[in-house]
């Protein structure tokens, strides 16, 4: 496996994140529902304006298998910066075969090299098997332990 940071105006790349952000779409840990075209011309000119977006891609026998979607931020606490995983996806076929562990790791090493003091992401209560990957990427709850909490605007 290979792993690329996207060219977000390269159009291979756009192709891979709808592909793989369809099929997490899709999936039952998404909202079971295909990615609509228009959304994605929009997830695209967004990613463009971001200057703090970092995606990845990795690919197995020439074909994406994965995508993590990040986010650079700051911290206050640490005064450096961090990297918080929006999207981690791995295709359906190759979960349980080592992409999503590549994938990760590859994730982290980008943020070693950013001087990140820390990865953040959230994770579903009922997505075990994803739980379980993180676990073993030495990711634990936040002590104290936080909410994620949202207000739809």
């Amino acid at each position: 496996m290979l792993h690329e940071t996207i060219d977000i105006n390269n159009l291979h790349h756009q192709q891979a994140i709808f592909k793989l952000m369809n099929a997490y779409m899709m999936d039952k840990m998404g909202c079971e529902q295909a990615l609509e075209e228009d959304l994605f011309k929009k997830i695209i000119e967004g990613l463009k304006k971001q200057n703090n977006y970092l995606g990845i891609l990795i690919k197995k026998d020439k074909q994406y298998i994965g995508l993590a979607n990040c986010f650079f931020n700051f911290s206050t606490f640490k005064a450096k910066p961090l990297l918080n995983i929006h999207d981690f996806i791995v295709i359906s076929h190759e979960r349980g075969k080592g992409a999503g562990r590549f994938l990760m790791q590859s994730v982290k090493k980008v943020a070693k090299e950013a001087n990140c003091c820390k990865i953040t992401l959230e994770v579903r209560y009922d997505n075990p098997v994803a739980q379980n990957l993180y676990k073993s990427e030495e990711f634990k709850e936040c002590d104290p332990p936080m909410y994620f909490w949202q207000a739809d605007l």
